[in-house]
């Protein structure tokens, strides 16, 4: 498949990038599409980590303020996995644990690759690195929170693996990435090990 390029332009520089591109793609039935307008934003690439702790059987989850939910009418605050921005240089495995422990104190042992996705490919370049982060409640070196300069506050939940379960079946997360990781982790519990029942 072809895509002709006839013109980009930046329309905002900032903590992101905004393109609009003029461009033609080359259709199923061989033939070109008309001259059409597609808007791009460059967020660059971000890690997700579902942490596991081997010893209480817990899932640790975050719940935060997100403007983007308030601004689509909901109250603001959303349950997530741990989440942030992979620096320039930095692997997505060293900004896994780094966000880890700046987010929820917990120094992670391991590391288990569940997928890299495009978090809405319609709109923007970024990509999510999701993982399974192994550690125990003996790993949490500090509290948690966030990081006060970039004023976060961030709270810590702590849920089995049969309560993260029924909250999925409840329907009471609506974060993609979170979604993911929970369904992953639940139907391959066995392959990690991590078979144990929850309360």
């Amino acid at each position: 498949m072809i895509v002709k390029i006839h013109k980009t332009e930046r329309l905002l520089s900032g903590f992101f990038d905004v393109d609009k591109a003029t461009l033609q793609y080359e259709r199923f039935n061989g033939e070109f599409s008309e001259i059409v307008h597609r808007y791009n934003l460059l967020r660059g690439q971000a890690v997700a980590v579902l942490i596991y702790l081997e010893d209480t059987e817990q899932l640790v989850l975050i719940r935060q303020f997100r403007y983007a939910v308030y601004k689509a009418g909901g109250d603001g605050w959303i349950t997530e996995t741990v989440a942030g921005v992979i620096d320039a240089g930095e692997s997505p495995e060293t900004c896994a644990k780094r966000e880890c422990i700046e987010e929820s104190g917990f120094k992670l042992n391991r590391l288990e690759k569940i997928a890299t996705v495009f978090s809405t490919p319609g709109i923007t370049t970024e990509q999510i690195h999701i993982f399974l982060g192994i550690s125990t409640s003996k790993d949490q070196i500090h509290a948690g929170g966030g990081l006060e300069e970039e004023h976060e506050d961030i709270q810590l939940l702590y849920l089995t693996k049969n309560e993260a379960a029924r909250a999925l079946k409840e329907q009471r997360f609506n974060d993609a990435k979170t979604i993911l990781a929970l369904q992953y982790f639940l139907l391959n519990a066995e392959e990690f090990q991590l078979n144990k029942t929850g309360a």
